[in-house]
């Protein structure tokens, strides 16, 4: 009854299939970055995979069509794929304040395209085995990141002080004993002010509290003020 899923040969119900299960594959990988509220949500990622089934199926109907056609390759089309959604990814990673963010996003775009890419080749278990894996990864891995401090988030710390020297060390171990990670920091001062603006990299855990973090930094002295940013 469903033989036409092995067939080989493009028509109308290999097509159907084929977008349907492209389009059932996308929506779960969408669903998970639509409930965690990235910009590159539920709509995106089925797109993103129904597209990608539709340029493989492209791909592989056009030298059935034109027999003739002796430069007829299969594979070229979905190479160009791969190429092209790299530019969808970079959109979707955003850089400021000296954080990156999206990159996580941008690498499901590709991954969302190599899914849609197997559907439109036939390759139904490739496909499934792919979308479930990269589930996994988005949901389990980010638990296992979270206990090694590495699925904190990425934030910018900015501190002010009203000294033009202030201690780098001292600012960096306060705000480590308060369970922040510091990773890199950048500074500038105004000798006119008589102040300075310590910019620091860090991970901040997702159960970290801030009040700690401003206590630690207020026993410091000579702060003005405390800014973390996402």
């Amino acid at each position: 009854m469903l033989d036409f899923l092995q067939d080989t040969t493009i028509d109308v119900n290999t097509v159907l299939a084929r977008m349907v299960l492209s389009l059932l594959l996308g929506f779960l990988i969408g669903a998970e970055r639509q409930y965690r509220g990235r910009d590159a949500g539920l709509r995106t990622f089925t797109l993103i995979c129904m597209g990608s089934t539709g340029a493989m199926l492209i791909s592989i109907w056009i030298p059935q069509i034109y027999p003739d056609f002796l430069n007829g390759d299969p594979g070229r089309i979905a190479a160009q794929v791969l190429t092209g959604i790299g530019f969808l990814g970079a959109g979707a990673i955003v850089r400021g304040k000296g954080s990156v963010q999206g990159l996580t996003t941008a690498a499901c775009i590709w991954q969302t395209a190599v899914v849609g890419l197997s559907v439109g080749a036939g390759l139904y278990s490739e496909a499934i085995v792919a979308m479930l894996l990269t589930l996994f990864v988005l949901v389990s891995v980010e638990r296992f990141e979270s206990r090694l401090m590495l699925g904190g988030q990425n934030r910018i710390l900015v501190v002010k002080c009203q000294t033009t020297e202030p201690d780098f060390a001292l600012l960096q171990n306060s705000i480590q004993e308060s369970g922040v990670k510091v990773t890199s920091y950048t500074y500038s001062i105004d000798f006119r002010e008589g102040i300075s603006v310590i910019t620091f990299k860090v991970i901040v855990s997702r159960t970290q509290r801030q009040e700690v973090l401003c206590e630690h930094l207020r026993a410091v002295g000579s702060i003005i003020s405390i800014n973390l940013m996402s």
